[in-house]
């Protein structure tokens, strides 16, 4: 995350690296476990500090609540491949450890509906 001094001006990049590997994998038709959250959090970030400049305190709300629901899902035992691999090794079963990046992407929508009301 990089603001300017003046605090007006605020970047929000999420992390790189295995993303086009998995594209590629999800181009021939095979299911992957992409891990979203650092891009989730680029974007509340860059839109929380939108709300902050603009006083829009419910787009600061909704950034916050998709954030705590992004954690709350992982604590749950919902997570992509590669936290299920920090947790429980690299012996680790798609449905018992993981889901697919679609499957951890709809957990979240759930958990986020619920939290919304």
């Amino acid at each position: 995350v990089l603001v300017t001094p003046d605090g007006k001006t605020m970047e929000a990049e999420a992390a790189h690296g295995t993303v086009t590997r998995h594209y590629r994998e999800h181009q021939k038709g095979k299911p992957t476990s992409t891990n979203p959250i650092a891009s989730i959090f680029a974007w509340t970030r860059g839109l929380a500090f939108r709300g902050k400049l603009d006083n829009n305190q419910p787009l600061i709300d909704f950034c916050n609540a998709l954030e705590a629901v992004c954690i709350e899902t992982v604590e749950s035992g919902k997570m992509t491949k590669d936290l299920a691999v920090c947790i429980h090794g690299n012996k680790v079963n798609h449905g018992e450890h993981y889901l697919y990046t679609e499957e951890f992407l709809d957990a979240i929508d759930e958990n986020l509906k619920t939290k919304m009301g």
